[in-house]
């Protein structure tokens, strides 16, 4: 730490100090000198009493003096210069100045008043001491001055007392010698002062320059970053502890070689490159990364921080600070790997693909090549890990990308999306649109076909489908996210027309998603304006009574007519708004069997049929909310019955079973819609806790062009079957008499059609049950024009 004027200051008064102690021994030991010789030269001339006096004052002094200055050196040893020491030294120094000096004056007194005829020879001893005296004491200057004029001016006032005329001239001289001697004290001092001080700073610049070296050196040898110093050759002159560890050689191995023999060959002529720049800029550091070798012959990727190393202007070497960043690098392309490619399949993700994408589209632009992008999805692959778990299901997502990767050509991409979903981009297509999709629908065939071998891996036996959609372009007219979409479009019309297959996009789809875009928002108004209204359709009995209805959600869209259900449910049941508004549906038709009964108008017999959505059963809170409805309003719950699609049971049986089961304990009946048009078994029927089956109505339009036929053959069919398994079976759509007369010789349980009663807003279906009518209101009238 660099020291301020004030504490180089205190620093040269503490040396001074000091000096001046180790000085005071050789000031008593000159004095007692000349003591001697004074007392030898005086033995004959002074009495024996005047002689004693004298001199044991002297030894008095020189004891008493040597004493006190052990006392202070044994001080010093023991705790070092303080300012109280400094204090106590420069003290004592005058203190022994004085005290010596009354030994010179006692002395010339003796020696003036015996008049001795040695008193020149006394006066220049005098003049001898004094200067003597003076230069002992300079380490004090006070003290020095003191001891000085003790020494010379009671001496030349005895000598001028004694002979006025021929002592004139002497005590001229004694105080010219005086003055001079007092300058020559002053300035020595100061010089004394100015060289301990310059002592000082150079003894601290000296330990400053140490430690910094010292400091550089710790620096060098513990630097966390490997320290090599070049010469202007590019040998090494100096070499650290963490550059044995990078290149594996130690120092000794590697003073001397040059900078070319820890180069990777890779990467000698960026190294060569890096030097050069160096060198020739000389003032200015560089900066490389490249590849070095380790001494196991290990390539190492590092990166070089370079200085020159400058002595007057002249280049005398360089030094560099290398690290070894491998490990940072393999880290770096694993991050950059993971964000472009996908850890389960090592595909490209969704990104890459968006890259690879762009640049097809600007080729595609430039040399009018068509290209196509195909959107796959595989169908029904949730019931993969639903049945067999996710490891699984990982497992054929990863053989499904091994074999699209095969069905392609190198240079195509193939990338998965996330999920199920995979996308490929096929380029260089040709210039003819046809003969573009001809290719496209060569490799689209080629995947459907290899697609059926995936679930087959590692002993699995699911047949894998696909839907796919395919985009050619060979413009820019739309951008990469728009492709994509299109794609996706194409692909979902695959899906909703029954799945597996492929599909070309073409603009109907645009509109048609914009259409669902639109028809979403509006559904969501539709909740928040409470737009829906419940309309019901009775369902008789061969005598043509009404036992039930179902209950039919309409919507009154704005300025509109009224949507069926039909127009619009399918949609509505892939939302979440589907739980909503089913817990409404069922809600409302409680509070009207409520008021139906309370006016007579219902009875325990009768039950109201309400449609139950898939997308309901996924709500693991379904028949506790429904429980909660019927506690609420009281009503008997044999008087419901759900009604649910074939749909509902393709995914997650046991969890829809369970939640009928619950419910059905309850008292709550189940009705099977729509049978004989999807999934249904024999072996379903008996899973289930079905109580009613409802024949498709496209069976029920069949029976009047197809006399005697298929569709005869499979109602009659169906119709034993739910009488032998116990079922009740429910004919909807009906809207002949012939179709009524047919399904009623076939035993045909209840009845529900537009031959009957069409559906009726509440209101009017309150009037049609109203008891006032008489028993005959509801009985089957065999004349009745059917209305839309």
């Amino acid at each position: 730490m660099e020291r301020t004027a004030g504490q180089v200051s205190e620093s040269t008064s503490f040396d001074m100090a000091g000096l001046m102690l180790h000085r005071l021994p050789l000031c008593l030991g000159v004095t007692a000198g000349f003591c001697l010789i004074l007392a030898y030269a005086w033995q004959q001339v002074f009495s024996t009493w005047q002689m004693i006096a004298w001199s044991a004052y002297a030894v008095s002094v020189f004891i008493i003096g040597w004493w006190l200055i052990r006392r202070l050196s044994e001080s010093l040893n023991a705790v070092g210069m303080t300012i109280k020491l400094v204090e106590d030294i420069n003290n004592l120094t005058v203190v022994l100045a004085i005290a010596t000096g009354l030994i010179w004056i006692w002395a010339s007194g003796l020696q003036f008043y015996h008049r001795g005829s040695d008193q020149w020879l006394y006066l220049s001893i005098l003049i001898g001491a004094a200067a003597s005296s003076g230069m002992l004491f300079s380490y004090n200057i006070k003290a020095a001055l003191i001891k000085v004029g003790m020494v010379l001016l009671p001496c030349t006032i005895q000598v001028y007392l004694a002979d006025q005329n021929a002592s004139a001239y002497f005590v001229a001289f004694t105080l010219i010698y005086l003055a001079t001697l007092y300058l020559v004290l002053i300035q020595f001092h100061r010089l004394l002062e100015k060289n301990v001080s310059l002592r000082i700073e150079s003894e601290q610049a000296a330990k400053k320059q140490s430690e910094v070296s010292y400091l550089f050196e710790q620096h060098w040898l513990n630097a966390p970053l490997a320290a090599i110093q070049w010469d202007r050759d590019n040998c090494v002159i100096d070499w650290n502890p963490n550059a044995e560890c990078l290149f594996g050689y130690s120092k000794s191995e590697a003073l001397g070689k040059h900078a070319d023999y820890f180069v990777a060959d890779s990467s000698r002529d960026q190294s060569k490159q890096m030097w050069s720049a160096l060198f020739q800029r000389k003032k200015e550091g560089n900066h490389s990364v490249h590849e070095v070798k380790h001494k196991e012959g290990d390539i190492l990727t590092s990166e070089w921080y370079n200085t020159p190393l400058l002595k007057d202007g002249r280049l005398i070497g360089a030094a560099s600070f290398v690290e070894d960043i491998t490990s940072k690098m393999e880290a770096k392309d694993t991050i950059q790997r993971q964000a472009t490619y996908d850890n389960l399949t090592s595909l490209p993700n969704r990104r890459r693909m968006m890259d690879e994408l762009e640049r097809a589209i600007s080729r595609s632009q430039r040399t009018k090549q068509y290209a196509a992008v195909l959107f796959l999805d595989l169908d029904h692959f949730k019931d993969i890990n639903d049945t067999q778990g996710h490891h699984v299901g990982d497992l054929v997502l990863q053989f499904f990308a091994k074999t699209l990767r095969k069905a392609v050509r190198n240079q195509d991409v193939v990338a998965r999306f996330g999920g199920d979903e995979f996308v490929v981009l096929i380029e260089d297509l040709g210039k003819k649109e046809a003969d573009a999709r001809t290719k496209v629908l060569a490799i689209a065939d080629k995947i459907m076909e290899m697609g059926k071998e995936v679930g087959k891996h590692e002993g699995l036996e699911y047949e894998v489908e696909l839907s796919g959609g395919i985009v050619i372009f060979n413009n820019d007219r739309y951008s990469s996210h728009d492709i994509l979409k299109q794609a996706d479009l194409a692909m979902y019309r695959v899906k909703d027309g029954g799945r597996k297959g492929f599909s070309f996009y073409d603009e109907s789809m645009t509109v048609e998603a914009e259409y669902r875009v639109t028809l979403i928002h509006e559904l969501r108004q539709g909740v928040e304006n409470k737009e829906f209204d419940l309309h019901f359709q009775p369902i008789l009995d061969p005598s043509g009574k009404m036992i039930f209805a179902e209950s039919l959600l309409r919507w009154r869209r704005p300025s509109q007519r009224i949507v069926p259900a039909g127009e619009f449910i399918d949609f509505m049941s892939t939302l979440p708004m589907m739980n909503e508004v089913g817990l409404w549906v069922f809600e409302t038709v409680c509070e009207n069997i409520i008021n139906w009964c309370e006016k007579g108008q219902w009875t325990d017999d009768m039950s109201i049929f309400v449609n139950i959505s898939p997308k309901q059963f996924h709500n693991d809170k379904f028949s506790e909310d429904i429980k909660k409805i019927i506690e609420k309003h009281g009503v008997n719950p044999h008087q419901l019955v759900f009604e649910i699609t074939e749909e509902s049971l393709i995914h997650d049986l046991d969890k829809v079973r369970a939640q009928l089961m619950d419910l059905i304990d309850y008292g709550i009946r189940v009705a099977l819609d729509d049978f004989g048009t999807g999934y249904s078994s024999l072996a379903m029927l008996q899973k289930l806790p079905v109580q009613f089956v409802k024949l498709d109505r496209e069976f029920i339009s069949n029976l009047d062009v197809d006399e005697d036929g298929e569709s005869h053959s499979i109602v009659r069919a169906v119709i034993k079957l739910c009488e032998i398994m116990s079922l009740k079976v429910i004919a909807e759509g009906v809207e002949t008499e012939k179709q009524y007369h047919a399904l009623k010789d076939m035993g045909c349980d209840y009845f529900q059609g537009y031959y009957f009663h069409k559906p009726m807003a509440a209101l009017e279906f309150t009037k049609l049950i109203n008891p006032e009518r008489g028993d005959n209101s509801l009985k089957l009238v065999a004349s009745r024009t059917l209305t839309d």
